[in-house]
């Protein structure tokens, strides 16, 4: 398998104007590398409304993922956003909404990799440095590189 991530799954600088129509956009480029099958977007959307994913850590982060069974290929997309846009709060008590300006989105087929992705990359956004890191980067491939050197994802599979 190739790695979990790739400059061409890394989303720079992106300007949207809603949530949805950011995990369009990047659905469309997991979808467009073979990474999910055709059903990725709604999955994403259906669990985003039942489990809402953004976190008010370093600045506002979500991490919207959804069922093995969308996944072809597990893989992670980066997206910086010039403009934050909503994502309502994981375990947040109301429909409120947070802003979010840097975006971590699993494709993973497994659960308990599902898992452990998730629990790496949870612990990683706390990191202040790591945080601030993504999003000074201007280039695809930089970002990658962070993500892998800070994840440990370059290896062939989990």
């Amino acid at each position: 398998m190739s790695d979990l991530i790739g400059p061409e799954l890394v989303h720079v600088g992106v300007e949207v104007a809603s949530r949805d129509e950011l995990l369009s956009l990047m659905a469309g480029r997991l979808q467009a590398n073979g990474r999910t099958r055709e059903t990725f977007l709604q999955g994403l959307i259906d669990r985003e409304a039942n489990y809402p994913t953004g976190l008010p850590i370093n600045g506002g982060v979500a991490i919207p993922h959804t069922d093995p069974e969308h996944v072809i290929n597990d893989s992670v997309s980066i997206a910086t956003l010039s403009t934050p846009v909503g994502f309502q709060e994981m375990a947040g008590t109301d429909d409120s909404e947070i802003p979010v300006d840097v975006v971590i989105m699993l494709a993973l087929g497994g659960a308990e990799n599902h898992l452990d992705v998730l629990q790496q990359i949870i612990g990683s956004i706390q990191d202040a440095e790591f945080m601030a890191s993504l999003r000074a980067s201007t280039s695809p491939s930089e970002i990658a590189a962070l993500v892998k050197a800070k994840l440990g994802l370059a290896r062939p599979s989990l």
